[in-house]
């Protein structure tokens, strides 16, 4: 028996993707079936997103009847298929992005479970915890899936307001053909699609945008830098302390092509015009590795919330979580430095207990 399930453990380990994608779609099934039970609410976000896809399929324009909606050729490909779904799935939709996490993070990733704008996240069912794992492939500029994760982040573009052009720009400097292939193909493939379903889809949606901010039921509260200069009087000083941060870690992390997609990610959040959900704080899950800058970031995240919360909840303080997320991420950096040029420095540095054996000539 014991062998039976060593045998098991083993295949699970080598199909690990798989197996976690796996747990992760049944963990959100279960919790499809489970929630309902405790509350009695369908998450708001999700229930704009089917109401919006079932709007598209009786041929209604969801850009003028919604508070928000999104442009087709991702919504095809997304939020479409949910909407054949009872509601109460939409939990599976807030929970399986948790169990995603593990590709990224391995064991460390229920961590993240603690982290509030994430629980905020699940709560609402929005769409960002699925786009945690697009947006990491970008900043790694991993082969192929970066092409997958910019279509992704067509879904909320303002993450990638900087960081996609950098990367694509990149892809021509460097000739990397591939890349550019597949996000051709992909980018044909979901216009095709749209125009196909909706000849003026674009027109559609950018009129939406356009009108975004004159509809009342949209969130008020910003994680922007405007946010602060909006309140004016103390807040100025607040905002220049914040912007003299930014620019200070800008200097010196920009010099590195290793972290320019991480000040640009942070850059696109600060700037924003109009502003961000406080909740999309959680985007900077991707600049974090170790448990304790995991752990650090949940202690930030809570002390944030309680202190946005004190000062009238305009949702501004939240820009403090991605100033700590990109500190952390410079320190890593100099970390590894520091390791590399010991090790450059001192070749006969061997770690404790590793014994040098001299064989024979």
């Amino acid at each position: 028996m014991r062998e039976r399930l060593e045998r098991i453990v083993a295949r699970l380990r080598q199909h690990r993707t798989a197996t976690i994608v796996g747990f992760s779609i049944l963990g959100g099934i279960v919790a499809a079936y489970v929630m309902p039970l405790l509350v009695n609410w369908t998450p708001y976000d999700y229930s704009i997103y089917v109401q919006g896809a079932r709007m598209m399929r009786a041929g209604q324009d969801p850009h003028a009847l919604l508070p928000y909606w999104y442009p087709l050729p991702i919504v095809l490909f997304t939020t479409l298929p949910w909407s054949f779904l009872p509601d109460r799935f939409g939990w599976a939709f807030a929970f399986i992005p948790l169990g995603l996490l593990h590709l990224r993070f391995g064991r460390r990733a229920i961590l993240w479970w603690l982290f509030f704008p994430l629980l905020i996240n699940v709560a609402y069912a929005q769409a960002e915890g699925w786009l945690i794992l697009p947006l990491t492939w970008i900043l790694e500029d991993a082969p192929v899936k970066s092409s997958f994760g910019m279509m992704a982040l067509l879904f909320k573009p303002a993450y990638g307001m900087l960081l996609a052009p950098y990367r694509i720009w990149g892809w021509l400097c460097a000739r990397r053909w591939e890349n550019l292939a597949w996000l051709l193909g992909l980018a044909a493939v979901a216009a095709g699609a749209a125009f196909a379903v909706d000849p003026q889809w674009e027109w559609h949606w950018l009129n939406g945008v356009l009108h975004r901010s004159e509809n009342p039921e949209l969130i008020q509260r910003n994680m922007t830098v405007w946010a602060f200069a909006d309140r004016g009087a103390a807040w100025l000083v607040v905002l220049a302390v914040l912007l003299v941060a930014l620019a200070a870690l800008t200097v010196v992390m920009f010099r590195s092509s290793e972290l320019r997609g991480d000040v640009l990610l942070a850059l696109s959040i600060f700037f924003f015009p109009g502003g961000l959900n406080p909740v999309s704080s959680m985007m900077v899950i991707p600049l974090a590795q170790t448990s304790g800058e995991i752990l650090t970031l949940v202690v930030v995240s809570w002390l944030v919330a309680g202190l946005d919360v004190a000062v009238g909840g305009f949702g501004g303080m939240y820009l403090l979580i991605v100033l700590v997320a990109l500190a952390l991420r410079w320190r890593r950096y100099r970390l590894s430095r520091t390791t590399l040029s010991f090790r450059a420095e001192r070749p006969w540095h061997r770690p404790p207990g590793q014994v040098e054996i001299s064989l024979p000539r």
